[in-house]
């Protein structure tokens, strides 16, 4: 079950280059209350959180407790860039999916990596 207003409905987050998983539990923000509360007020978090359909904007770590690690996503689910997100901060994305993941675990995720998903 995911936390309190995400639902879980995708299985596993794999990276095609190696063919591991990267977290085997993802969590989609698919509406306007997803995707403002995010990750705040958790103090870890296991899984992945997938923003779709970004676009230019920012993201921002206001009530998060741990640092978090923004993966960036072209409309080909490849990695164009990986960001750092310190609790209190705000980074500027532009990209079509961001994908966020607790970044104090180490992830084998290099730009150029395409992720696959397998929804429900």
């Amino acid at each position: 079950m995911g936390f309190k207003g995400v639902k879980t409905i995708i299985i596993v987050l794999v990276n095609a280059r190696t063919g591991k998983p990267i977290v085997e539990r993802v969590e989609v923000a698919d509406t306007f209350w997803k995707r403002g509360i995010g990750l705040m007020f958790k103090k870890s978090f296991d899984g992945a959180l997938v923003f779709p359909n970004v676009g230019k904007t920012s993201f921002h770590g206001f009530f998060c407790f741990f640092p978090i690690l923004l993966v960036c996503l072209d409309g080909d689910n490849r990695v164009v860039e990986l960001k750092r997100l310190d609790p209190w901060q705000v980074v500027p994305v532009n990209c079509k999916t961001v994908i966020e993941l607790d970044a104090r675990r180490k992830y084998d995720i290099k730009p150029g990596d395409e992720l696959i998903w397998n929804e429900d």
